[in-house]
């Protein structure tokens, strides 16, 4: 099969030509921190499928590796993961996973209570703003610019001024350039980052909540089979855990507590989250409690939503 370099912005799903001359049979370009990343590796660990990581540092990990040269030929869309099989690349995290479901099928829970609660965990649309009333994963998205604005600060503006001249997603890379130049200040009383970010809140509840009462008297969220919705949601659970969120949830919906518990009990957890874990994300974790401490405003939102009851 003919090797190429992918042109396609819009390319999604696997492709019918190679992009590597690798001798494994599946390759992973990840990120230690992407949860789109790492949901693809929990996959992989579910299924026991033997795979090469490669690790690609994206600007929250210090770095700017997927607007490198060698990378832009692996996906001109600058974005990870990218799954190659037998060299063939797969695009967007989605139809990797789904890929992967055809691939083995019948190893992991399908189901349409499987389907509804993946979509309702899944960051959905270009603008995760729209679909906060929808989808859990786009409200989690939103409320991980804090988390953004501690991993980057000490991202050089240097760095930063070819981030946002090289990436192709201007919207994406103008948002975190303002991270980096104003810091928590765009979470300023009644600005709009503040008030997406109490709107994201509000939403979550509303899904943790429902969450919490479709969990009753069970182990997973299809019963007693494991599947892609349960690794969508340890996913997200863990992201609001790293924002310093899902303790709010926890100490209030037993079920919610007792369902984080189990996913974190589970080995792909430990071996795709927590044994992936790198400098950058333990930092900038650390520094967010710190800081939601002893910065004003961070401590001003972060009271509003603890004064804010669930439903």
């Amino acid at each position: 099969m003919k090797k190429k370099n992918p042109k396609n912005k819009d390319l999604i799903g696997k492709q019918k030509y190679t992009v590597s001359d690798s001798n494994s049979e599946w390759v992973l370009y990840h990120n230690n921190f992407s949860l789109c990343s790492r949901k693809v590796r929990i996959c992989l660990e579910e299924y026991k499928i033997d795979y090469l990581p490669v690790h690609i540092h994206i600007i929250e990990t210090k770095d700017c590796e997927n607007l490198s040269k060698d990378f832009l030929k692996i996906n001109p869309k600058a974005t990870v993961p990218v799954l190659l099989h037998n060299n063939q690349p797969i695009y967007e995290s989605h139809e990797q996973i789904r890929y992967l479901m055809e691939t083995f099928p019948n190893k992991l829970g399908e189901s349409e209570t499987v389907d509804y609660w993946n979509k309702k965990g899944s960051l959905v649309g270009d603008d995760p703003v729209s679909g906060i009333k929808e989808y859990a994963g786009n409200c989690v998205s939103l409320l991980t610019q804090p988390l953004f604005v501690s991993m980057l600060r000490k991202i050089s503006f240097f760095k930063f001024f070819n981030y946002f001249i090289k990436h192709p997603s201007k919207f994406r890379a103008l948002n975190f350039t303002l991270y980096r130049l104003l810091g928590y200040s765009v979470f300023n009383k009644n600005s709009p980052h503040q008030r997406v970010a109490i709107k994201a809140f509000e939403n979550l509840k509303s899904h943790l909540t429902s969450l919490d009462g479709h969990l009753e008297n069970k182990i997973w969220i299809d019963g007693d089979k494991f599947s892609i919705a349960d690794i969508t949601w340890m996913t997200l659970l863990h992201r609001l855990d790293e924002v310093n969120l899902v303790e709010l949830f926890t100490k209030k919906l037993s079920n919610l507590r007792d369902y984080y518990s189990r996913l974190k009990n589970r080995e792909s957890f430990s071996s795709c989250i927590i044994e992936f874990n790198s400098e950058a994300i333990d930092s900038g974790t650390k520094n967010l409690r710190e800081d939601i401490q002893k910065v004003s405003n961070l401590k001003h939102l972060y009271n509003n939503f603890e004064t804010n009851p669930l439903p």
